[in-house]
């Protein structure tokens, strides 16, 4: 058991108490406020918020190219409704054409 004892006084002041030895007191110690770091990642195996982003970009990139090969259809699409309408109106031209002849 730790025992505490008391040095003795070098001196008494001027109203009578006694003067003891200086002795630095010990810095006091902090509680430790702050959350630990997170242990790091295993080597070779990514953090998972590394592979959290790569799965959103490539979920993302996979989305955007399926838009646009959508647009690509409904472009090729229009064109050809268009080019039909025309033929099948030059036809119903030449038609009435042909009735008043």
């Amino acid at each position: 058991m730790h025992e505490h004892h008391t040095p003795a006084p070098i001196g008494v002041t001027v109203d009578g108490k006694p003067i003891y030895p200086y002795t630095p007191a010990p810095p006091p110690v902090a509680a430790c406020q702050h959350a630990p770091a997170p242990a790091p990642a295993p080597v070779g195996r990514p953090a998972p918020e590394v592979v959290k982003w790569l799965a959103i970009g490539g979920g993302a990139s996979i989305f955007l190219l399926t838009v646009a090969v959508a647009a690509v259809a409904v472009a090729i699409g229009a064109v050809a409704v268009t080019v039909c309408l025309l033929v099948l109106r030059s036809l119903w031209q030449q038609m009435q054409q042909a009735e008043k002849d």
